[in-house]
């Protein structure tokens, strides 16, 4: 088995590649490492990979690919195709569509297009939960989500319909995996463990929207990684090979409680300023794991242990 990840240098990618270079597998990461958010972390990230010998970085951008990344690419020979590239932002989408079209669909098809020529066995990419709007239920694969909320939510949904027809027309097989606001330790500095740590830590205020009403399905890096290895080798057994999975904790937690778990674990006080619905905004998250468990074994840790390892990387990194 030797795999292609795409956006390696991202958080999500950075953890797959490492869970798979421990494992001693082949391993050819594509980021082109922009400025989205502190390129420090990512390059931090990249040099971390770069210590493994079964390690190949081939810096590109996904929606560009010329002539040479492709000869790249063949030459390496992928088997298997771990696509987590994507420009990520609910509120980002709002401002800056055009980015979101460019990487989240135009480069997907790049990436469709490159497993069907090297005939990949099974291509796992990244979907999201904010496919599912504002259901104010446990999500289930099998609800409606054909009324996005935002354009990233409509970018990825339309990823899952892409992914589809390369299955029924070229029997492609394709897994689109619905991640569940993932965190861990080097995660994103844009999303809300971050902020939120960050806040407390440094004495700064706390933005809540819709009051602190929200709430999330935190799920932990490393049951990410786990599902994403173990799914390799399970590709859909239907006719038409493609399947989208759930991967979440499979509980939900209101953002103010959220923020007194962070409390409690760092023995420190937030200061909170309580704000209204923000356009864009999913009001709820919340996975129903049935399917996932069905093919492979899904235990998410609890939601505290992954905190406090999220914890401890946070205040060694950022002093």
């Amino acid at each position: 088995m030797k795999l292609l990840v795409t956006g390696s240098s991202g958080f999500i990618g950075f953890h797959t590649c490492k869970f798979l270079l421990d494992r001693k597998i082949d391993v050819l990461g594509i980021d082109n490492n922009n400025s989205y958010y502190d390129k420090n972390l990512k390059i931090n990230r990249l040099d971390i990979l770069k210590k493994y010998k079964k390690f190949k970085f081939l810096f590109a951008d996904i929606s560009k690919f010329n002539k040479k990344h492709i000869q790249e690419i063949f030459k390496f020979k992928p088997t298997h195709i771990i696509h987590l590239a994507a420009q990520p932002g609910v509120r980002f989408s709002i401002v800056n569509p055009e980015k979101n079209f460019q990487y989240n669909i135009r480069g997907f098809f790049n990436i469709l297009e490159l497993a069907k020529q090297i005939k990949i066995k099974h291509l796992l990419f990244a979907s999201s939960s904010s496919v599912y709007g504002n259901q104010n239920k446990r999500m289930k694969e099998s609800l409606q989500t054909d009324s996005p909320v935002s354009f990233y939510a409509a970018t990825k949904k339309t990823n899952e319909v892409m992914a589809h027809s390369y299955s029924s027309i070229y029997k492609l097989r394709c897994t689109g995996l619905r991640f569940f606001t993932v965190f861990g330790p080097y995660g994103r500095p844009d999303m809300a463990p971050f902020i939120f740590s960050n806040s407390i830590i440094n004495n700064k205020k706390i933005n809540l929207n819709n009051y602190g009403n929200h709430s999330r399905d935190f799920t932990y890096i490393d049951d990410v990684t786990k599902a994403l290895y173990n799914l390799l080798k399970n590709p859909s057994k239907n006719k038409v090979p493609f399947q989208i999975l759930n991967i979440g904790s499979g509980k939900k937690i209101k953002l103010i409680d959220f923020v007194k778990k962070i409390e409690k674990i760092l023995n420190l006080k937030a200061k909170i300023t309580f704000t209204k619905f923000q356009q864009g905004d999913v009001k709820d998250t919340f996975a129903d794991n049935t399917k996932i468990n069905q093919i492979v074994k899904f235990n998410p840790i609890k939601l505290e242990i992954g905190l406090k390892k999220f914890l401890k990387w946070y205040k060694v990194s950022y002093k």
